[in-house]
């Protein structure tokens, strides 16, 4: 029974070293990519202007023609998960960026919203109208600040104990 205790801590152990192995590299790795102008052969803006740029040189003019004409709403939900995906994957939203790094200042922090973020932000550009950056950045924050605030009502206390007093 002894002998079986000791392989289980021991597995336990080595698996947590492993995993805690794992994050480090990730970690370096995150941390590497947030100064790397390629990734994967990929140029990675630094800034909205630059992202805009490179989504120019990517574009057809007929699809830059279709991409302003639509209502902003409407562009930024349908272009999701076709744009908006070969965004975050070319720009590496999820293992960070020069790209992510900016976004992440402004305050957008979550691809999703940084997918939003950058395809409403370009809608604007092409279409001549105030970015406002700062102020669309502080309302993802607030929604998710939201979010986080709701799920903590709703979570449940697993267990409470007494801490004695000496």
């Amino acid at each position: 029974m002894k002998c079986l205790q000791a392989i289980l801590i021991g597995t336990f152990i080595f698996g947590f070293v492993g995993i805690a192995k794992a994050q480090t590299k990730q970690d370096s790795i995150y941390k590497a990519n947030l100064t790397k102008k390629y990734i994967r052969g990929v140029y990675i803006p630094s800034t909205m202007k630059e992202a805009f740029r490179e989504l120019i040189n990517l574009s057809s003019e007929s699809s830059l023609d279709n991409f302003r004409a639509g209502e902003e709403k409407l562009v930024a939900k349908r272009l999701h998960f076709g744009l908006g995906k070969w965004i975050s994957a070319k720009w590496n939203f999820y293992e960070g960026s020069r790209f992510t790094k900016y976004l992440n200042e402004l305050g957008v922090s979550y691809p999703d919203d940084m997918i939003t973020f950058t395809i409403v932000s370009f809608h604007r550009f092409l279409n001549q109208r105030p970015l406002e950056l700062e102020e669309r950045a502080a309302v993802y924050q607030e929604k998710r600040e939201a979010e986080f605030q709701e799920k903590l009502k709703k979570a449940k206390t697993i267990s409470t104990r007494k801490v004695k007093k000496n």
